[in-house]
Order: C-alpha cells, then structure tokens, then sequence
C-alpha cells in the first residue's frame, strides 16, 4: 500500500502537467481530490460530452440558498484534470475536504453569535482608567513569502510561476512535489512563526478530515492511493496514524446543514476570484495556451497578439513580431530565465508592438491575455424547476449568456421583442439583473434599450427565488405579493405595481391595487400620498402599446389625488426647513404626474388646492413660493398677480429669512423666468441692493444655493444680466403696450406669408 501526496497550486499549468504525468505513472485505484465531499454526486458529469471549462460546482445551502460558494475549473487545473483521468479510466474519485454541511452550519452559529452578543458598556472606573489599545502586531499572511524574498523576488506569486509553473520537466513529477513538500514542510516547523494565521482553526479542521478520509481509503484496502491537495496542506497529511485521536476529537459534534451540489458555467474573468480553493489567477487566457502549447517560447503568443492588432485595423508586420520576441528573450535572460514568461512578453509588446502606448496592451489583456470565454454544461444536468424555466425561457427567446455586455433594442410591437421586455422585466422583479434597461432616446414608447451581461453568480439568485415557483412567471408574482404583503408603505406598493405592469403580471396587479387602496384608505401621510401618484400615473405609459386595461389604476390615480387635495393644505400648516424640502419636492413630483394625467377635472382640482394653499397663513415661505411658481407655470396666475407675489415676499416689510426662503421656493430648478421677465428681475434686484451688509452675508448660503442650481448657462446669462447694473425703472416696471411701444408691426406683418410658406401653412 503507497500514499503518494501530491502538493498543487489550485489553477497551475505545471501543477496540473506534474498531475497528468504522476497520474500515468502511479496508475493509482483511488484518486483523493481537495474539494467538498458533496460535490462527489455530480462528479459523474466530468466526462460528459457537452462539459466545456471553465465551469463550476455551485454548493449552496438548501434552507438558505444565499449561504453559498464556488469550486471553479478550468482546462489547466489540477483537481480537474486528475477528476477527467478517473472518469476516463474507471478510477474511483473522492473529495477529501471538510464538508460544506459542517462549514455553513458553523458559519452561521458563529454569525447568529455576534448578533445576540450584548454590546458591553464600560463602568465608570472602566472609562476612567481606560487607555488607547495598542495596534495588533502584524500577522504573516503568506508564509511563502519567505522562500521568495530569499530568491530575491517582492513578488511571491511570480517566484512560484518562474519555479514551479514555468519549469515543467517531462519525467520529474516526482522530484517537483517532493522540493515542494520539502519547502512548505520547512516553512511549518513549529516556532517559525509564532502568531497565528486568521483561518489556522478552520484550516486545522480542515486537515483532520482530510487525514480521516485517508484513514478509510485505508481500511478499504486501496493499493495505490494518490492525494492531490494544496501545496499548504501536503506536511499535514503524511502523518495519519499518531494524529487519530486528535483528528476524532476535534472533529466530533461538529454542526450540520443540509448542502445541495450542481455544476454551472463559469467564465475566465471569474477565475480572478478567491472563492472556494481560493487560488484566483489574472491571467486564464495565457494559462490556457501554456496547456495548449506547452513548447511554445514565445513566437506563437507574440502571433496571436499581432492577429488581433491587425483584426482591429492595426499595422503589425512580421518584423515587429520578430524584433519582439528577441526583446522578450533578451529580457528573460537579463532575469535569469529559462524562457520569456507573460510579464517578459506584455513588455517587448508594449515597446515594439505598441510603440510604448500602455493603453493598447489593454487590448491584449481583454481579449487573450483573460480571453472572455465561457462554460458549457450538460443539458440534461439535474435542476430546480425555476432553473429548468428559465433557461428554457432565455433559449426560446434567444437571449445569449456571455460575460460581455451585449445590447439589444426591443420594438414593442413585435411578439418576440414584448415576450423578451416581459421576461427582463420579470427577472428585474426578483432581484436578478441580467439586464439593465437603459433611456432609448428619440425611439418612442414602444421602444426599450436593454444592456445584458451574465454572470455566473446570478444562478444563486435564481437557486434562492426557487421557493416561490416552478416557473419564472409565478415566482415572480407570489414574490412580487409576498413583499407587498409585508409592506406598509404606499409608495413601495406603488412601484411594484409599476414594475408588474412591463412584466405583465397581471393575477398580481389586482391584488397590489387592493392592497394599496387599503393602505391608501388608512394612510394619513400626505408626503407619502404624493410619493405614490407619480409611479402610478407612470403606469399609463405603457396603455397603447401593451393594451393594459388600465381603468383601476385611473380609478385609483384619482382616489389618491381627491385624498391629496383634501389634506395638503392641513399638511402644509407650519412645517420646520426640512419638513418643507421633503414637501416641495413631493408638490413638483405630485404636478409632473398631474400635467402627466391629462385629465381637465383632476387638473382643475389640484390648481384649486394650489390656490387655497398659496394664500393660507403659517405656511413655510418655501412652500408659498413653490405654489405660486407651479400656479404661474400652468398659467393659473396671471403674470401681473405673480409679480405682485413676487414683490409682496420681498417687502421690506417681511424678515429677510422669509423672503429668501420664498425665492428658493420659487426659483429653485429654474431661472429662466427671471431672464425674461423684467418686472421680476427688477424687484428681485432691489431686494438684494438694500439689504444690510450683514443680512446679506447671513442669506448669502441660501441665495448660492438657490442659483446654484441652474443650468450653468443660465448662471452664466443671469450674471451678465446682474453685471450690466439696475436699468432705468422707467423702461423696466411699465405695462406690457409701454415695453413692446418701439415694434414695428407693419415690418412683422411683411414676414408672415414666408414664415407661412415655411410651414406649408395656406397664405
């Protein structure tokens, strides 16, 4: 009977040659793979056809499918290659790594653990006596630091790729994992290094199942065993016979939960990730051609680099590969290095190829150097029933899966554009935003922009909506009523109902407009009222073209508006500054959605409470002079009774706080009106030239706020105006025949056949 340990970098080249080579010659009748032991059930998957890497095994937690992680693969990792040798060869394969089940449970113990620790309190002695806690002392994260300081490399990723990686020697697998067991024993000595590493009990735990699981191979009487592990934990493994009773101890009571196990696709850009053997690599694009190419020294990458420069309409001659190849091998040889490695090759690239622009050798880093490439798994793969609906779905309206973000513009009056709006819109409901809709400018109403982007982690999004259906349609809907359900907020309810019309949901619509007129009929939040109309009169928008029946939600829209008109006045009554922001922005969302309805009666109405409100006393100066803006603006007002507002709010007669506050109201968003209307300009510029110098300096902060919102061109506009001084008040507070005397009609009228003609308008 023979053990033969086999120490990996998880993701390595020469690990995973070393492990093909050792595999061949040791002929083994158990293969021991780091990895959870859960993962066993779908190991028969390896060798299926339709399995491509880079892929994954997703192990969640079943009762809390957000409790999850990742063991990803690529072509060049160890475990998978020593996984596809045992299903070619009817080998029997095993995880050895402590269980996913033990793992999540203490993860979430020690997490329910913090939560109900009481925060403890000082006496007050405690408090008195108390002194500043010294910082911890520094605490050595990466051992192998060490070997690569001693070799003269700062970087100690590097130093392993130079000596391990890179060196592959054809018939010396056994010398490369015994230097490496040699070092990383050397590095575990007790007393090397006396503080403790962050995860040293769960890596202890870790390795006493592992020694168990070599225990039982044994009393299985398997012959030739072989063990493939990270490089950390190879020491520990060798000794399984005097560490027993220790393991059996420590491993003993351990909690439990229930862990589900399935493969999905995995991309290159994930592989950067430090989830599950927690080894990410930046650069699985130039790993896969060392796999492929193990020969190669250079000349073929550098090929490939000028083949994508020229694809991109780049001149790249056959001299520049040439020239940078010599680079790259003069570099490597300067380094002392048996052949040029990536950093030896992005530099000649950068210098003969790119002429020394960084910026290019981005280009090579996106497309070859990470290689955007996803996974393939089996179709037959075991699923949840939401998960078998929407690949169904996202196949049937053929949506692509690709870490690249691809866009996609939707005419809603095609089927096939409307069941794919309907499906993103639903999938945006659960939480699970494959794609962004974005503002199609200038295409219409039955226009959507869509920007997609998979990636892999959203399968857990979808794993943890499976609870609420088989398909996407009704998870998304007792979802959608489950939330709304435990809401108490009008406004929240309202934008779902805003999200489940695109979505098409429309069993769940009724309910959310029972559940918010219940809410509505209680509520008497007037802020909140406000805040719930304008997604709901937003929902209108989407009547033509996806023939909504949208009557309950008018019904609704004017219940809403008749209760908002009823109480806003009330509401209004003495409200401190903040209290009057929040206000002022509810009125001008409230008359967006109102100018929005079109509907002449619930306009009128909403102008009539305007008006009562302008006029009510105790009434915060911000809100008067919003009202009287909104009124002027849907020419409610007249412009002779705004100007006499105007100049009433900045009398002398009135605090100077009150007027500015008044003037914010009024103007806040827009100056426009002060640019063209003179009366109002002049009386705003008295205001301002007589107030006392240290009431200007105490209103200064409020008027830069107000004005520092305005567009910068009317900023700019204003401050000309402002420039040119107060005008004669003779040419600027006259009536409006008075203003225009110097017109001359007879020379417009002569202009009126052209402009006419112009506009295909009879003359």
């Amino acid at each position: 009977m023979a053990i033969h340990i086999l120490g990996i970098r998880h993701h390595g080249v020469g690990s995973a040659k070393n492990v093909v080579e050792s595999l061949h010659t040791l002929r083994p009748d158990l293969i021991l793979v780091e990895g959870p032991p859960e993962a066993e059930s779908i190991l028969s998957w390896v060798a299926h056809r339709e399995m491509t890497p880079p892929v994954a095994v997703l192990a969640y937690n079943v009762d809390s499918p957000k409790q999850a992680v990742f063991y990803p693969f690529a072509r060049f990792s160890p475990e998978w290659q020593a996984m596809s040798y045992g299903a070619l060869n009817e080998v029997p394969v095993r995880m050895m790594d402590l269980p996913l089940s033990h793992q999540f449970a203490m993860e979430q113990a020690a997490k329910v653990a913090t939560q109900e620790q009481p925060a403890k309190s000082p006496t007050e002695n405690e408090e008195e006596d108390a002194e500043p806690e010294l910082p911890a002392l520094p605490i050595r994260h990466d051992p192998l630091s060490y070997l690569s300081q001693l070799a003269g490399y700062t970087d100690r990723e590097l130093w392993w790729e130079h000596h391990f990686e890179q060196k592959y020697l054809s018939g010396e697998s056994a010398g490369h994992f015994e230097g490496i067991m040699m070092a990383i024993e050397a590095l575990r000595e007790p007393g090397h290094d006396d503080t403790k590493k962050p995860n040293q009990d769960r890596d202890d735990l870790r390795e006493a199942y592992m020694r168990r699981i070599i225990r039982q191979a044994i009393k299985e009487d398997y012959q030739i065993i072989v063990v493939i592990c990270g490089a950390w934990h190879a020491p520990a493994l060798r000794d399984t016979t005097s560490t027993e009773k220790a393991d059996e101890k420590r491993l003993k009571g351990l909690p439990k939960a229930k862990v589900n196990c399935s493969w999905i696709p995995w991309t290159n850009s994930r592989l950067s990730w430090n989830s599950g053997y927690g080894a990410g690599i930046e650069s699985p694009g130039w790993y896969e051609h060392l796999w492929d190419f193990p020969e190669d020294q250079g000349i073929r990458w550098l090929t490939r680099v000028a083949k994508l420069f020229r694809m991109k309409k780049m001149d790249v001659s056959t001299a520049h590969v040439i020239e940078a190849f010599r680079l790259a091998e003069a570099l490597a040889g300067i380094r002392n290095l048996s052949r040029p490695g990536l950093l030896e090759l992005n530099e000649a690239t950068q210098a003969v190829i790119c002429g020394g622009d960084q910026v290019l050798l981005k280009l090579v880093d996106e497309e070859l150097i990470v290689a955007h490439n996803i996974g393939k798994v089996p179709r037959d793969l075991p699923k949840l029933p939401l998960q078998t609906d929407f690949e169904f779905l996202q196949k049937k309206l053929r949506l692509e899966t690709s870490e690249h973000r691809k866009e996609y513009e939707l005419d809603l009056r095609k089927e096939l554009d409307l069941n794919r709006s309907k499906f993103l819109h639903r999938l945006e409901l659960l939480g699970i935003n494959w794609g962004i809709k974005y503002y199609a400018g200038g295409k219409g109403t039955f226009k959507e922009m869509w920007a997609l982007r998979w990636e892999p982690e959203m399968m857990i999004r979808i794993i943890d909506k499976g609870i609420w259906g088989n398909t996407v349609e009704e998870a998304c809907s007792k979802f959608v009523l489950d939330k709304s359900g435990r809401s108490a907020s009008i406004t929240e309810v309202a934008e779902l109902i805003q999200q489940a019309i695109p979505a098409e949901l429309f069993s769940a619509i009724e309910q959310l407009l029972r559940r918010i007129n219940e809410l509505a009929t209680v509520s008497s939040d007037i802020m909140e009222l406000m805040s719930a109309l304008s997604p709901l009169v937003d929902v209108s928008r989407y009547g033509n073209v996806r023939k909504t029946d949208l009557s309950a939600v008018n019904q609704l829209v004017e219940g809403l508006l008749t209760r908002i008109c009823i109480g806003l006045p009330n509401a209004c009554y003495g409200l401190d500054d903040n209290s009057a922001n929040r206000m002022f922005d509810n009125m001008k969302k409230a008359d967006e959605a109102v100018r929005l309805l079109e509907n002449e009666l619930l306009q009128q109405s909403w102008y009539q409470t305007l008006s009562v409100l302008l006029d009510k006393p105790y009434v915060n100066p911000l809100i008067t002079g919003c009202t009287c803006r909104l009124l002027f603006d849907a020419k409610n007002l007249s412009e002779e009774e705004t100007a006499r507002q105007f100049g009433l709010a900045l009398s002398v007669g009135n605090e100077p706080a009150h007027s500015a506050g008044w003037l914010e109201g009024f103007l806040k968003g827009s100056g426009m009106i002060l640019l063209y209307d003179h009366v109002l300009w002049s009386i705003l510029h008295k205001w301002i030239a007589e107030l006392e110098s240290t009431q200007f300096v105490e209103l200064l902060p409020i008027l830069r706020r107000t004005f520092s919102r305005f567009e910068p061109a009317e900023r700019h506009q204003l401050g000309a105006k402002a420039k040119r001084g107060m005008e004669a008040p003779e040419t600027l507070l006259v009536g409006k025949e008075d203003a225009y005397a110097d017109f001359n009609t007879e020379r417009a009228e002569k202009a009126l056949p052209v402009v006419k003609l112009l506009l295909g308008l009879p003359v």
